[in-house]
């Protein structure tokens, strides 16, 4: 059983801070805590894995704060027009995230920088190296835990990632429901105003681009498929975003998405049902595209479609329309830049088996909640 008070007692003991911020998290904690302990079914493995990752937010949380307390200028760091993409996997996210990440002109959330975002005692800016062994030695963990990993996503600690791991901070993230069962804290999280979590992303990326000073002048590509479910409050809070969307099919992607999640359940769970992940993240999925695609229908100037067919063809003739969305010259250097990171990852990930059935789904239940969706991007 873990234990909240005990958590937050180590938070505080191992950094000699006591100011977490904001208290709004407190709840989601405590209800994260409860719906651990009454439904995921964690092995001593996972227990014992969440004990640590949980009081790893909370030091974080610490260390943040005390940042803000000692440097006000941070508050002052300017995020101008992020560009974002959202879509789910296997929709070509990550590729168009880390091609857009090559081009020196811009900056995003590295996977390390997600998971330790906070500074560590006596750390100057710009010379995070400690984190980033951190980072390094959680990813060789994950690939020990579940070596059928790299098939579903291309795990890379200095990689440009997911800023969830910065919205998991504020606990209003969906990151726990993906690898636990956990039914009360996701009803808890969907019945949230995200806007509090949407401020609090733009505080750490204010952080994170006044710890590296190298960041100035570049501009943020971020990603992840959270924001779909939210990008009306990421509008909100960052109203000159310029948003693109990748596609596919949702007879490929649902699947894949929930093996995933399986993936992941398998080594921290006594159980795990397939059926009870293929109906929760099914009609989570459904709900969340069609969210995105109601808010871009009704903002098409920030809204840019980008089809995974057509990403995997030819990405960089693809990057030229999206350059002319973002309102970017596409210099020779990025193109440069892209075609080097290409080379360098074109290594195949491995073949991601996974089926609708397999989760309990079928055919008629994408055709069913998906049918807008497909209308308008797939058909």
């Amino acid at each position: 059983m873990l234990d909240s008070l005990e958590i937050i007692k180590e938070a505080k003991n191992q950094t000699g801070l006591s100011n977490f911020g904001n208290p709004l998290f407190l709840e989601g904690f405590e209800v994260l805590i409860k719906s651990i302990n009454q439904e995921a079914d964690l092995n001593e493995i996972g227990l014992g894995a969440q004990q640590q990752r949980l009081t790893g937010i909370l030091i974080n949380l610490l260390r943040i704060e005390e940042a803000f307390d000692k440097n006000p200028e941070i508050l002052s760091e300017e995020i101008e027009s992020p560009v974002v993409i959202v879509g789910l996997p296997r929709t070509g996210s990550t590729m168009t995230h880390r091609l857009l990440a090559s081009d020196p002109n811009h900056t995003a959330m590295l996977w390390w920088e997600g998971r330790y975002p906070a500074m560590l005692e006596g750390e100057s800016r710009g010379n995070p190296i400690d984190r980033m062994e951190m980072g390094k030695a959680e990813v060789e963990a994950v690939m020990q835990a579940s070596p059928d990993a790299l098939t579903i996503h291309p795990w890379d600690y200095k990689g440009a990632d997911e800023e969830i791991l910065l919205l998991e901070h504020t606990f209003f993230s969906t990151v726990p429901e993906s690898f636990m069962r956990l039914p009360t804290y996701s009803k808890w999280v969907e019945s949230q105003d995200h806007i509090h979590a949407y401020s609090q992303l733009k505080r750490m990326l204010q952080y994170l681009q006044w710890q590296n000073p190298g960041r100035e002048n570049k501009r943020w590509v971020l990603k992840s498929p959270h924001h779909l479910g939210f990008i009306d409050k990421l509008l909100l809070i960052f109203p000159d975003s310029k948003v693109i969307q990748t596609h596919r099919d949702p007879h490929k992607t649902v699947p894949s998405f929930c093996s995933m999640c399986a993936n992941l359940f398998e080594p921290i769970s006594n159980s795990y049902d397939k059926n009870e992940i293929g109906h929760h993240w099914a009609h989570k999925l459904a709900k969340v595209l069609n969210h995105c695609m109601n808010v871009s229908n009704a903002n098409k100037e920030n809204f840019l479609n980008l089809e995974f067919n057509k990403m995997i063809k030819d990405p960089i003739l693809e990057m030229t329309e999206v350059y002319e969305f973002i309102g970017e010259d596409f210099t020779d250097q990025a193109e440069n830049a892209m075609n080097a990171w290409k080379e360098e990852n074109q290594h195949e990930m491995g073949a991601h088996q996974y089926s609708l059935e397999e989760f309990g789904l079928a055919k008629s239940f994408i055709e069913d909640n998906f049918n807008e969706y497909i209308n308008q991007y797939i058909k």
